[in-house]
Protein backbone atom coordinates (compact mmCIF):
# COMPACT_ATOMS: atom_id res chain seq x y z
CA UNK A 1 0.00 0.00 0.00
CA UNK A 2 1.38 3.76 -0.82
CA UNK A 3 0.31 7.04 -0.81
CA UNK A 4 0.83 9.39 -4.22
CA UNK A 5 -0.27 13.14 -4.88
CA UNK A 6 -3.09 13.73 -7.79
CA UNK A 7 -2.63 16.60 -9.34
CA UNK A 8 -5.35 17.26 -12.40
CA UNK A 9 -4.45 20.38 -14.23
CA UNK A 10 -7.11 22.25 -16.20
CA UNK A 11 -6.95 25.03 -18.28
CA UNK A 12 -7.42 28.73 -17.20
CA UNK A 13 -8.14 27.17 -13.83
CA UNK A 14 -6.48 26.38 -10.88
CA UNK A 15 -5.51 22.66 -10.78
CA UNK A 16 -7.00 20.14 -8.70
CA UNK A 17 -5.12 18.41 -5.57
CA UNK A 18 -5.34 15.20 -3.98
CA UNK A 19 -3.99 12.31 -2.33
CA UNK A 20 -4.11 8.45 -3.62
CA UNK A 21 -4.32 5.74 -1.30
CA UNK A 22 -3.00 2.99 -3.43
CA UNK A 23 -3.46 -1.10 -2.81
CA UNK A 24 -0.57 -3.12 -2.63
CA UNK A 25 -2.16 -5.43 -5.19
CA UNK A 26 -4.09 -5.22 -8.36
CA UNK A 27 -7.39 -2.83 -7.41
CA UNK A 28 -11.25 -3.76 -6.84
CA UNK A 29 -12.49 -0.49 -8.18
CA UNK A 30 -12.00 3.58 -7.19
CA UNK A 31 -13.44 5.34 -4.77
CA UNK A 32 -13.10 9.33 -5.01
CA UNK A 33 -13.92 11.12 -1.80
CA UNK A 34 -15.30 14.58 -1.46
CA UNK A 35 -14.99 16.58 1.78
CA UNK A 36 -17.39 18.96 3.23
CA UNK A 37 -18.15 22.54 3.96
CA UNK A 38 -15.13 24.54 5.70
CA UNK A 39 -13.05 21.11 5.20
CA UNK A 40 -10.06 19.68 3.30
CA UNK A 41 -8.98 16.07 1.79
CA UNK A 42 -6.51 16.30 5.22
CA UNK A 43 -9.25 17.17 7.76
CA UNK A 44 -9.68 14.79 10.90
CA UNK A 45 -9.20 11.06 10.10
CA UNK A 46 -9.67 10.94 6.29
CA UNK A 47 -6.21 10.04 5.41
CA UNK A 48 -7.11 7.02 7.70
CA UNK A 49 -10.47 6.26 5.85
CA UNK A 50 -8.39 6.13 2.89
CA UNK A 51 -6.02 3.78 4.38
CA UNK A 52 -8.24 0.97 5.37
CA UNK A 53 -10.09 1.25 1.53
CA UNK A 54 -6.82 0.98 0.50
CA UNK A 55 -6.03 -2.20 2.85
CA UNK A 56 -9.08 -3.75 1.46
CA UNK A 57 -8.22 -3.49 -1.86
CA UNK A 58 -9.76 -0.31 -2.98
CA UNK A 59 -8.05 2.65 -4.91
CA UNK A 60 -9.27 5.70 -2.39
CA UNK A 61 -8.55 9.24 -3.65
CA UNK A 62 -9.44 12.48 -1.43
CA UNK A 63 -8.75 15.55 -3.45
CA UNK A 64 -9.17 19.24 -2.17
CA UNK A 65 -11.84 21.31 -3.94
CA UNK A 66 -9.70 24.70 -5.21
CA UNK A 67 -11.67 27.12 -3.38
CA UNK A 68 -12.16 25.22 0.30
CA UNK A 69 -9.90 28.13 1.38
CA UNK A 70 -6.68 26.26 1.99
CA UNK A 71 -3.85 26.40 -0.84
CA UNK A 72 -1.34 23.77 -1.78
CA UNK A 73 1.80 25.52 0.86
CA UNK A 74 -0.88 25.12 3.79
CA UNK A 75 -3.53 22.22 2.92
CA UNK A 76 -4.49 22.42 6.60
CA UNK A 77 -5.08 25.84 7.30
CA UNK A 78 -7.48 28.69 5.69
CA UNK A 79 -5.05 30.42 4.65
CA UNK A 80 -6.85 31.43 1.75
CA UNK A 81 -9.45 33.37 2.71
CA UNK A 82 -10.46 35.23 -0.61
CA UNK A 83 -10.76 31.67 -2.00
CA UNK A 84 -13.21 30.72 -0.09
CA UNK A 85 -15.09 33.59 -0.26
CA UNK A 86 -15.63 32.84 -4.00
CA UNK A 87 -16.33 29.24 -3.99
CA UNK A 88 -19.57 28.03 -5.38
CA UNK A 89 -21.35 24.77 -5.46
CA UNK A 90 -21.65 25.06 -9.41
CA UNK A 91 -17.65 24.89 -8.95
CA UNK A 92 -17.25 22.13 -6.59
CA UNK A 93 -19.91 20.13 -8.89
CA UNK A 94 -17.62 20.94 -11.84
CA UNK A 95 -14.75 19.87 -9.93
CA UNK A 96 -15.59 16.17 -8.74
CA UNK A 97 -16.75 15.86 -12.14
CA UNK A 98 -14.03 16.60 -13.67
CA UNK A 99 -12.12 14.22 -11.76
CA UNK A 100 -14.48 11.74 -12.07
CA UNK A 101 -14.32 11.95 -16.42
CA UNK A 102 -10.36 11.80 -15.73
CA UNK A 103 -10.91 8.36 -13.79
CA UNK A 104 -12.17 7.37 -17.09
CA UNK A 105 -8.69 8.01 -19.04
CA UNK A 106 -6.77 5.36 -19.83
CA UNK A 107 -2.62 6.43 -18.81
CA UNK A 108 -3.72 9.06 -16.23
CA UNK A 109 -3.43 7.31 -13.24
CA UNK A 110 -0.67 5.21 -11.49
CA UNK A 111 -3.18 1.86 -12.46
CA UNK A 112 -4.72 2.43 -15.95
CA UNK A 113 -6.60 -1.04 -15.73
CA UNK A 114 -8.23 0.83 -13.52
CA UNK A 115 -10.02 2.79 -16.09
CA UNK A 116 -12.99 -0.04 -16.75
CA UNK A 117 -13.43 -0.84 -13.10
CA UNK A 118 -16.17 0.67 -10.28
CA UNK A 119 -16.31 3.59 -9.69
CA UNK A 120 -17.63 5.15 -6.26
CA UNK A 121 -17.82 8.50 -5.48
CA UNK A 122 -18.42 9.16 -1.38
CA UNK A 123 -19.45 12.50 -0.30
CA UNK A 124 -19.63 14.30 3.80
CA UNK A 125 -21.63 16.60 4.48
CA UNK A 126 -22.19 19.61 2.06
CA UNK A 127 -19.55 16.96 -0.34
CA UNK A 128 -22.77 14.48 0.29
CA UNK A 129 -24.67 16.82 -2.21
CA UNK A 130 -21.65 17.69 -4.43
CA UNK A 131 -21.29 13.46 -4.81
CA UNK A 132 -24.76 13.38 -5.93
CA UNK A 133 -24.54 15.98 -8.51
CA UNK A 134 -21.19 15.11 -9.64
CA UNK A 135 -21.97 11.54 -9.77
CA UNK A 136 -25.60 11.71 -12.11
CA UNK A 137 -23.45 14.13 -14.06
CA UNK A 138 -20.24 12.11 -15.17
CA UNK A 139 -22.17 8.96 -15.70
CA UNK A 140 -24.20 10.76 -17.97
CA UNK A 141 -21.45 12.18 -19.46
CA UNK A 142 -19.44 9.04 -19.62
CA UNK A 143 -21.96 6.97 -20.71
CA UNK A 144 -22.70 9.19 -23.52
CA UNK A 145 -18.76 8.77 -24.46
CA UNK A 146 -19.46 4.92 -24.53
CA UNK A 147 -17.42 4.57 -21.52
CA UNK A 148 -18.28 2.79 -18.06
CA UNK A 149 -20.36 5.29 -16.10
CA UNK A 150 -20.43 5.62 -12.39
CA UNK A 151 -21.56 2.50 -10.18
CA UNK A 152 -22.01 3.39 -6.76
CA UNK A 153 -22.90 6.87 -5.05
CA UNK A 154 -22.44 6.65 -1.02
CA UNK A 155 -23.40 9.79 1.03
CA UNK A 156 -22.07 10.61 4.61
CA UNK A 157 -24.49 12.82 6.61
CA UNK A 158 -25.49 14.74 3.59
CA UNK A 159 -27.31 17.67 2.86
CA UNK A 160 -30.63 16.73 0.74
CA UNK A 161 -31.20 20.27 -0.91
CA UNK A 162 -28.51 23.34 -1.48
CA UNK A 163 -31.42 26.17 -1.00
CA UNK A 164 -32.45 25.61 2.66
CA UNK A 165 -28.55 26.04 3.37
CA UNK A 166 -28.91 29.47 2.57
CA UNK A 167 -29.88 32.55 5.70
CA UNK A 168 -33.34 33.65 5.04
CA UNK A 169 -34.71 37.16 6.07
CA UNK A 170 -33.07 39.84 7.32
CA UNK A 171 -29.82 38.00 7.22
CA UNK A 172 -30.51 37.10 3.48
CA UNK A 173 -31.08 40.71 3.18
CA UNK A 174 -28.18 42.17 5.15
CA UNK A 175 -26.03 39.82 2.56
CA UNK A 176 -27.60 41.33 -0.44
CA UNK A 177 -27.07 44.91 0.55
CA UNK A 178 -23.33 44.23 2.15
CA UNK A 179 -22.44 41.74 -0.80
CA UNK A 180 -20.71 39.66 2.36
CA UNK A 181 -21.67 36.80 4.68
CA UNK A 182 -20.12 36.40 7.64
CA UNK A 183 -19.61 32.92 9.14
CA UNK A 184 -17.07 32.14 11.77
CA UNK A 185 -14.91 28.99 12.16
CA UNK A 186 -15.22 28.84 15.70
CA UNK A 187 -12.42 25.58 15.56
CA UNK A 188 -9.69 27.83 14.12
CA UNK A 189 -11.81 31.09 15.11
CA UNK A 190 -11.31 33.03 11.77
CA UNK A 191 -14.09 34.90 10.46
CA UNK A 192 -14.93 33.97 6.63
CA UNK A 193 -17.10 35.01 4.27
CA UNK A 194 -19.24 34.48 1.49
CA UNK A 195 -19.94 36.65 -1.43
CA UNK A 196 -23.10 37.70 -3.11
CA UNK A 197 -22.13 36.13 -5.91
CA UNK A 198 -22.45 32.59 -4.11
CA UNK A 199 -26.05 32.84 -4.23
CA UNK A 200 -26.25 34.55 -7.40
CA UNK A 201 -24.33 31.69 -8.93
CA UNK A 202 -27.07 28.93 -7.28
CA UNK A 203 -29.85 31.09 -8.36
CA UNK A 204 -28.75 31.07 -12.02
CA UNK A 205 -27.82 27.22 -11.92
CA UNK A 206 -30.69 25.96 -10.04
CA UNK A 207 -32.00 23.59 -11.83
CA UNK A 208 -28.24 21.91 -12.65
CA UNK A 209 -28.16 22.07 -8.53
CA UNK A 210 -31.19 20.33 -7.88
CA UNK A 211 -29.44 17.18 -5.99
CA UNK A 212 -33.61 15.95 -5.93
CA UNK A 213 -33.18 15.46 -9.92
CA UNK A 214 -29.64 14.33 -9.49
CA UNK A 215 -30.44 11.72 -7.13
CA UNK A 216 -33.26 10.55 -8.63
CA UNK A 217 -31.58 10.44 -12.66
CA UNK A 218 -28.79 8.12 -10.92
CA UNK A 219 -29.71 4.85 -12.36
CA UNK A 220 -26.29 3.40 -10.13
CA UNK A 221 -26.45 1.69 -6.40
CA UNK A 222 -27.23 4.08 -3.59
CA UNK A 223 -25.66 4.18 -0.17
CA UNK A 224 -27.05 7.07 2.13
CA UNK A 225 -25.52 6.80 5.67
CA UNK A 226 -26.47 9.43 8.00
CA UNK A 227 -26.53 9.48 12.25
CA UNK A 228 -29.39 10.11 14.13
CA UNK A 229 -27.29 12.79 16.60
CA UNK A 230 -26.13 14.51 14.03
CA UNK A 231 -26.35 18.41 15.15
CA UNK A 232 -25.62 20.11 11.93
CA UNK A 233 -27.68 18.32 9.07
CA UNK A 234 -31.18 16.35 10.34
CA UNK A 235 -31.63 12.72 9.73
CA UNK A 236 -34.73 13.83 7.10
CA UNK A 237 -32.15 14.83 4.92
CA UNK A 238 -30.98 11.02 4.59
CA UNK A 239 -34.64 10.21 4.19
CA UNK A 240 -35.53 12.56 1.37
CA UNK A 241 -32.39 11.18 -0.37
CA UNK A 242 -33.36 7.33 0.22
CA UNK A 243 -36.95 7.95 -1.38
CA UNK A 244 -35.05 10.07 -4.42
CA UNK A 245 -32.74 6.97 -5.15
CA UNK A 246 -33.87 4.14 -7.62
CA UNK A 247 -31.50 1.74 -5.77
CA UNK A 248 -31.12 3.30 -2.01
CA UNK A 249 -29.66 1.59 0.75
CA UNK A 250 -30.55 3.38 4.54
CA UNK A 251 -28.40 3.04 7.80
CA UNK A 252 -29.36 5.73 10.51
CA UNK A 253 -26.19 4.98 12.82
CA UNK A 254 -27.54 5.23 16.32
CA UNK A 255 -26.29 8.18 18.47
CA UNK A 256 -23.54 8.76 15.63
CA UNK A 257 -23.06 12.60 14.85
CA UNK A 258 -21.96 14.84 11.91
CA UNK A 259 -18.80 13.07 12.29
CA UNK A 260 -19.13 9.82 12.78
CA UNK A 261 -16.67 10.75 15.98
CA UNK A 262 -13.47 12.70 14.17
CA UNK A 263 -12.23 15.73 15.07
CA UNK A 264 -9.62 18.06 13.83
CA UNK A 265 -7.11 17.49 14.36
CA UNK A 266 -7.19 13.08 14.75
CA UNK A 267 -4.33 12.20 16.23
CA UNK A 268 -5.19 8.46 17.01
CA UNK A 269 -3.76 5.88 15.49
CA UNK A 270 -6.83 4.17 14.49
CA UNK A 271 -10.95 5.62 13.01
CA UNK A 272 -12.95 6.30 16.18
CA UNK A 273 -15.51 3.60 16.65
CA UNK A 274 -18.47 5.22 15.30
CA UNK A 275 -16.51 5.81 11.73
CA UNK A 276 -14.66 2.49 11.66
CA UNK A 277 -17.95 1.35 11.84
CA UNK A 278 -19.50 3.07 9.06
CA UNK A 279 -16.52 2.38 6.76
CA UNK A 280 -16.65 -1.00 7.14
CA UNK A 281 -20.14 -0.88 6.28
CA UNK A 282 -19.36 1.27 3.10
CA UNK A 283 -17.09 -1.59 1.93
CA UNK A 284 -19.27 -4.35 2.51
CA UNK A 285 -22.02 -2.36 0.42
CA UNK A 286 -19.53 -1.35 -2.54
CA UNK A 287 -18.45 -5.83 -2.51
CA UNK A 288 -21.76 -7.05 -1.88
CA UNK A 289 -24.44 -4.51 -2.81
CA UNK A 290 -25.67 -4.12 0.81
CA UNK A 291 -24.91 -2.78 3.75
CA UNK A 292 -25.64 -5.42 6.31
CA UNK A 293 -24.94 -9.39 6.58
Amino acid sequence: MQRLPFLLERTNDRPIQGCWHLPATESKGTVLFLHGYKGYMDWGAWPLVGETFAQNGWRFLRINFTHNGTTPSQPSSFADLEGFAANTYSRERDEATCVIQALREEGTQPDATAANKPIAVIGHSRGGGIACLAAAAADTALKAQGKTGVQALITWAAVADFESRFPSGGAFENWKKSGKLEVINHRTRQRMWHNWSFWQDFEAQQDSLDIEQAVRGFSGKSFIAHGTSDQAVDQNHAERLASYAQHPTLMMGDGMGHTFGAKEPWTEPCLPQALEALTQTTLRFLEEGRAVQ
